[in-house]
């Protein structure tokens, strides 16, 4: 199940006695973990009502789904990262024979921070009590409602158009999209709205917001900016060689674009075809706009290799993201 089909199973008290929260979005993950938690424990027995197991034995998980709960209808036992889920370990049977009946006083939470093996038998059996909730990354309008409700906790009000241009600059990490929601929110505290200046002026880009803004200036013919950000990016520390597979995968965008553009695809298909948020979209296609279908092409073959000759151990990596960006100047000044 989804985290939607969760959450209403949550809200009607009919969720299986064993689950496993798994995929990669910590944050809807952690926060669904605290709503199951805030309904099946009564406040301030918590922690009496609470098992908290980390690659525990067998014995330890029957002895904790057994231990009646205090004042409550159901205990709540969380195992994080059971080593029979991550291909470790082979799966105890008797965990096996005993899920299928495990009491109704209790929960038992498996709790994936890695990927788990889909193909072990506890993930099978846990699957078969339907008992899989999968936290997928949040996506384009999801983002977007992520983000403007984080604001409206934070006490700001926060337009769709602000909270693409956030997504667009920090990313997609709810984690991070969280922290830097409180970041922006406590700024000023006493305005109510929050503006795309506060997002620009606050909000630490990621890479490849940078990597934009990089090819952003070599589109405007700025050479000093386009250096600038660079040197920004490798004082933080960032690889030179992850850096050009940024810029690859930028240009190929951008490629892609001409070539829907060329096969008159609607705007609609574009858009959902680059599988970016919309907002990042809007702005390859606005970067796309200022290179011909040729010009483009080189560019992915220059970065591509470049790539291939620094793995190869052709050219040093030193110096060679430098010239890559002095080529793609001159092939944007070339026509």
């Amino acid at each position: 199940m989804d985290r939607k089909a969760f959450y209403q199973l949550l809200s009607r008290g009919t969720l299986p006695s064993v689950l496993l929260f798994e995929g990669d979005d910590e944050y809807s993950k952690n926060a669904a973990y605290h709503a199951l938690r805030s309904a099946l424990l009564p406040a301030g027995l918590e922690d009496l009502n609470e098992t908290l197991l980390d690659a525990p034995d067998t014995d330890t998980i029957i002895a904790a789904a057994e231990t009646m709960p205090l004042m409550t209808d159901r205990r709540l036992v969380i195992i994080r990262d059971h080593p029979a889920l991550s291909g470790r370990t082979e799966i105890d049977e008797s965990l096996l024979q005993y899920l299928p009946g495990a009491p109704a006083s209790s929960l038992l939470l498996f709790y994936c921070t890695q990927k788990p093996d889909g193909r072990k038998k506890l993930y099978t059996a846990i699957k078969k009590e339907n008992g899989i909730v999968t936290f997928s990354p949040l996506k384009d309008n999801e983002l977007t409602s992520f983000v403007t409700e984080q604001f409206h906790k934070a006490g700001k009000e926060c337009d769709e158009r602000t909270a693409d241009y956030l997504i667009f600059i920090s990313g997609t990490d709810t984690n991070l999209l969280a922290r830097e929601v409180q970041k922006i929110a406590s700024y000023h505290p006493d305005v109510p709205q929050v503006h795309p200046d506060d997002v620009r002026i606050l909000a630490t880009p990621s890479l490849e917001s940078s990597v934009f803004q990089m090819v952003d200036a070599v589109v405007a013919n700025q050479q000093a900016r386009a250096f600038s950000l660079l040197r920004s990016q490798l004082l933080n520390g960032q690889d030179r060689v992850f850096i050009l597979a940024m810029l690859l995968r930028q240009f190929r965008l951008l490629q892609q674009i001409k070539i829907l553009q060329y096969e008159k695809k609607s705007r609609e298909v574009l858009l959902s075809s680059l599988g970016v948020p919309s907002f990042a979209a809007e702005q390859y296609i606005r970067q796309a706009a200022s290179y011909t279908g040729g010009q483009v092409k080189q560019a992915v073959r220059l970065c591509f290799e470049t790539e291939y000759a620094i793995k190869s151990g052709r050219l040093n990596a030193e110096g060679a993201l430098e010239a890559v960006i002095l080529k793609l100047l001159t092939l944007k000044n070339s026509n």
